[in-house]
Formats: structure tokens, sequence, C-alpha cells
């Protein structure tokens, strides 16, 4: 019997991971859409999953020994990014109004291109030609999509989604500043927090909170709370540790596939060659930002990172 090596066998083990958090995330785009379908609320469905994902990712964190960020700083650095994370998820979710959830995935994933331009604007940080190919690609996947009117791409959705793109991006970048004084796990924690506090404000100066009415409405918050957020997060995390910042970006590619395979499958949402021509263009700039081993801050964030 052949035995792999350690290290071997974790960076599968890690990769698995990040691949099954990854298919979880995929499946937000997909919720939202059925959700807007239902009648259901955003100010009913986004509180509760945040709401209750808190609750069970905080019982897991006593169970495993997590905690939030050491310093008050670092503390109220991840409360901040909570509320970003929150308008980055309005963002998206509005944007399904609008968008097919495969092609409104495609566009929030040209955030790491954004991430790039905005470490050199903000950060001071090198533009490598192999950075300008990227933002040259996700570029062009998104010019394309736009100049096809493809999969239905209204103005409106386009700019919510990139909207949410940006907030990902400022996410990404703001989380470079807590990684090196808090574990992973701690600043998912505190992000998740924020996010919670800042949603339950939304959800008060939208008319107020309620609960689903019906039994399916239940079924999708129950959904998009196991499959979509309290899985893939804890699995994420999982992966990370496994596997380098590199190669997590670029396995979580998977995301917008997932999103588009499953809006075909289960809401009918129609796939044509510019939606997926384009959405190679913005995956292969993912691919080629994560490959950039220069120190960038989509590598730095990396391990902070989840998804919608």
């Amino acid at each position: 019997m052949a035995f792999r090596r350690p290290e071997v066998r974790e960076s599968t083990e890690g990769t698995l991971l990040v691949f099954a958090a990854a298919t979880g995330f995929g499946t937000i785009g997909v919720f939202g859409e059925a959700a807007a379908r239902a009648g259901l609320p955003l100010s009913t469905l986004l509180p509760l999953r945040f709401a209750l994902a808190t609750v069970v990712v905080a019982g897991v964190a006593v169970l495993r020994g997590w905690s939030l960020p050491p310093t008050r700083r670092g503390r109220a650095a991840t409360l901040a990014l909570g509320v970003v994370y929150t308008l980055l998820t309005l963002s998206y979710f509005v944007s399904l109004r609008y968008l097919t959830a495969g092609l409104a995935t495609i566009v929030l994933y040209t955030y790491p291109s954004m991430v790039v331009g905005l470490g050199a604007v903000v950060l001071d940080e090198p533009v490598t030609p192999r950075r300008v190919v990227a933002l040259g690609l996700a570029t062009a996947g998104v010019a394309l999509v736009v100049s096809t009117g493809a999969g239905g791409a209204d103005p409106a959705g386009l700019a919510l989604a990139l909207a949410a793109a940006a907030c990902y991006a400022a996410y990404t970048a703001g989380s470079r500043s807590v990684v090196p004084t808090a574990s992973p796990p701690g600043v998912m924690l505190g992000v998740l927090v924020g996010t919670t506090l800042s949603m339950g404000v939304y959800g008060v100066l939208d008319g107020g909170l309620a609960l689903p009415a019906t039994a399916d409405g239940w079924g999708l918050v129950a959904g998009i709370v196991v499959l979509s957020t309290v899985a893939p997060h804890l699995l994420f995390y999982e992966g990370v540790s496994r596997l380098e910042a590199g190669r997590v970006g670029v396995v979580s590619t998977a995301e917008p596939v997932v999103t588009v395979v499953l809006g075909a499958l289960l809401l009918g949402e129609r796939v044509t060659v510019a939606v997926v021509v384009g959405g190679a263009l913005v995956l292969g700039g993912v691919v080629l930002v994560h490959g950039d081993r220069r120190g960038t801050t989509t590598d730095r964030s990396a391990r902070a990172e989840g998804d919608g």
C-alpha cells in the first residue's frame, strides 16, 4: 500500500474542503432568487440568516476555544468589516431582482481584480504585468456580458453587482489589518457579529423585523443558514489551515460556476454563450491574481475571507 506524504494529504484535504465551501457559497444566489420569487422580504431573510448563523458559529467557537481578536482595535475592526459585509450582501441580493443568480455572481467575482487596483492606489502595492492582465480579463468579461445584453444584463442590476464587488474588495483589503493580530476563526466570528448587528438595523429601518409566515419561507431561511452560511464558513476555515492562500483563491472560483449551474437546473435561468465566455474571462483574471505570489493584499487576507 502506498502512503501519501503528510503535506500532500493536507493539501488534498484542504482543496476538497475549500471546494466544498465554494459549493456552499455558490448556493447563496440561488436561495436569494428563490426567496425573491417566493415573496420573502430581504428584511426578513437576511437578518435571520446572520442572526441564526452567528448563534451556531458562536456555539462552535465555545466548543473549540475560538475567541474574538485580542485587542480592542481588532474587535472594532471586525465589527466594522461586518458593516461592509452587510453593504456587500444587500447590494448583491438587490441585484438579484434584475439579474440571474449566475450573472450576479460572475460580476461579483471581479472583486479580486478590484483589490489589485485598491492595493495600488491606497496601499502603494506594485502593479505587475500579471495583475494588469488580470484587470484586463475581468473588465473584458463584464464588458462582453454588458455589450451583448447576455442573461438579462440590466444596467441597474450590473451597477448593484459591481457595488457588491467593490464592497468585497474593501472588505478583503480591510481584513489585512486584522489578520496579523487574530486567528481566522476569530475574525470570522467578529465579522458575523458585526453583520448581524448591522443587518438588524437594516431590518428595523426597512419596515420592521418579521418572521416568515409560511413553511416554505422557513425552509428557505434554514437552507441559506445551513447550506450557504454556517457550513461553508466552517469548511472554508478548515480548508485554509491546510492550503496556501494562492490556491485557496483559485479553488474558490468554483463558486460562480456552481451558481450558474444550479441557477440553470433549479431556477430555469438561461445560460448564454456570452455569459460562459465572459465568466471564463473574469475567472481567468481571478486565477492570475491569486497566482501572483508577490505579497498582494488578496493573498495576505485570503485566510480571513468567506463569501456573500
